[in-house]
């Protein structure tokens, strides 16, 4: 597929500006032939009533549509290959149908739903940060450390995350994953 370019070459000569436009042909490569809608919906409707065949049945059932849709298919392959595709035209039409559409959910997938993220207070964190970089051990034994040495400080944490909506089990790995992102921030550095 060929596009052109149109290209303004400014030139001044003598207080005079000339405009020169040169026409430049640029190729785009493909790196993916996509059917047309038409086609698809086409396809779509042959995937609809077969969509449950064995492998045999839906080879049979795929002739018969080949046969009866011979036009259809004969324009999208012309346009499949006026693109510049070079593999077998049908073949991508039948592993298609057979393997992509075929086995395409009849019910899109809904994306989950996200809590609301909720921040730890910035005296927590601070005190967090300086006792990464005061204490240089590991992080499991710089975690327990911090714990032990703040254990009133996360007591009130933990009811006030425990109010914020955060479940109790969820409460101490808030803290720890918090913690260690941190420490891997600070000591990464």
């Amino acid at each position: 597929m060929t596009a052109q370019l149109i290209c303004w070459h400014y030139y001044k000569i003598e207080e005079e500006i000339i405009i020169k436009k040169s026409i430049k042909t640029m190729s785009s490569t493909i790196y993916r032939y996509k059917f047309s809608s038409e086609f698809t919906n086409q396809l779509l409707q042959f995937i609809d009533i077969h969509r449950f065949d064995t492998v045999n049945i839906f080879k049979e059932e795929w002739g018969r549509w080949y046969a009866t849709n011979n036009e259809v298919i004969q324009r999208e392959t012309s346009r499949l290959l006026d693109l510049g595709y070079k593999g077998d035209v049908l073949d991508k039409m039948y592993k298609s149908a057979r393997y992509y559409y075929k086995n395409k959910p009849l019910v899109p997938k809904s994306p989950k739903k996200r809590r609301k993220y909720i921040r730890l207070d910035s005296d927590i964190l601070t005190l967090m940060d300086e006792h990464i970089t005061r204490n240089s051990e590991k992080p499991s034994l710089s975690y327990e450390l911090f714990i032990e040495k703040n254990k009133a400080r996360i007591a009130i944490l933990k009811s006030d995350l425990l109010e914020k909506g955060i479940k109790d089990n969820e409460v101490g790995i808030k803290i720890k994953k918090t913690f260690k992102n941190r420490y891997f921030r600070l000591m990464g550095n």
